[in-house]
């Protein structure tokens, strides 16, 4: 199964794009590079894709404007993947890390979907940072692909198929919540979301520039006094959703 790679890079940030390709070599892909979308710059009432309302509702605080140019690189990058003719296609962020097992592991995953072609998914999460509510498709050594029935969350390391991308850019606006945010929203819905364990990409020793993507960082923007209470809400709604996905699945070990 052939698979592309896009990286989403700002055109200020060579070193990166040059960490990224070198990470890349070591997988044997070609490096496609997506220009990111700079929002550090402006204020978010500059996006006209916002809903601040609806991020308060949700979130129970405000998004940054680097949250912003991250989501909106995200869904330049599945544009960009389905304006071509490829069936599935990895998209990483720039700080992604790999090792020296993450090839053939990654070449695992790609024959065993290929070997599946009536296994309903959207996209395979492979820098899980957590795993709960997960039921075991298949094996390959020490690591195994299951169906993340609560979506991990952090989007550097996705490899989608045409489906997947059609659902999250149908779904992606107005935006409410940051890009991993909204693809764990979808996914846990859909129940056609796959994820790597042990992981296989990592993020790096830096932040990414395209947002704050330190949890404590960007958790504390904007915040309402309800913000505690919105996110356990949000969290424990995903979660059930999640838990009767789980006990519906048909066969698999479950974790």
């Amino acid at each position: 199964m052939l698979c592309h790679a896009y990286v989403i890079n700002l055109a200020l940030s060579p070193q990166r794009l040059a960490h990224a390709r070198a990470e890349l070599a070591k997988l044997g892909l070609a490096l496609n590079r997506v220009d990111a979308f700079d929002g550090r710059q402006l204020a978010a009432t500059d996006f006209a894709e916002y809903d601040a309302e609806r991020a308060l509702t949700y979130m129970g605080r405000a998004l940054s404007p680097g949250e912003l140019g991250c989501y909106l690189s995200h869904c330049r990058a599945l544009e960009t993947f389905l304006a071509t003719d490829e069936n599935i296609a990895l998209v990483f962020e720039d700080d992604v890390r790999v090792s020296d097992a993450t090839s053939s592991v990654l070449k695992s995953v790609l024959d065993w979907l290929a070997a599946h072609p009536a296994l309903r998914w959207q996209a395979v999460n492979l820098g899980p940072n957590r795993r709960k509510f997960t039921t075991t498709l298949g094996r390959f050594g020490t690591h195994e692909i299951a169906r993340g029935h609560y979506f991990p969350q952090l989007a550097h390391a996705i490899l989608w198929n045409r489906t997947g991308a059609r659902a999250f850019l149908d779904q992606a606006k107005p935006i409410f919540c940051p890009a991993d945010t909204m693809i764990r929203h979808i996914m846990i819905r859909s129940n056609q979301g796959l994820a790597v364990y042990p992981p296989i990409a990592w993020t790096g020793a830096f932040d990414s520039d395209i947002a704050a993507r330190s949890g404590s960082k960007r958790a504390q923007y904007g915040r309402l006094r309800s913000y505690g209470w919105r996110k356990q809400k949000r969290l424990w709604i995903d979660k059930a959703l999640a838990m009767r996905n789980q006990i519906l699945a048909p066969h698999g070990r479950r974790a």
